[in-house]
């Protein structure tokens, strides 16, 4: 099987996949919206998504994506700012660089379900 998601990196590693976020604050069968608040230099457990999300910042600044693979990606998320994610993309963690608090709500639709096989699907 390809692993280009990482599920057998992490696997291989001992690595239990955490949760997208910390709080379900509504859920129904259409979407789920979580909440994400990580204190400054705070990391989120590595988790993959199986749907598409819109992520809205409430809040914080500068962000850091670590992939299973160890590739880091910068992000900025100031209050405001939205960024929507329509393809299933690698395991990966989030962690706070800012000197703020972060907080978002992370919006998942339901109604489409991407697999390792189906990615797109």
């Amino acid at each position: 099987m390809d692993d280009r998601f990482g599920l057998e990196a992490a696997a291989d590693r001992g690595v239990r996949l955490g949760e997208i976020g910390q709080k379900i604050l509504f859920e129904n069968e259409l979407v789920r919206v979580w909440e994400i608040r990580l204190e400054p230099g705070e990391t989120i457990d590595f988790h993959i998504h199986y749907h598409p999300y819109l992520v809205v910042s409430l809040g914080g600044g500068e962000n850091e994506i670590e992939t299973i693979f160890g590739k880091k990606i910068a992000t900025q998320e100031p209050l405001g700012s939205f960024v929507f994610i329509n393809e299933m993309r690698e395991v990966h963690r989030l962690t706070n660089k800012s000197d703020v608090t972060y907080l978002s709500r992370l919006i998942e639709i339901k109604s489409i379900t991407w697999s390792v096989e189906h990615p797109a699907a």
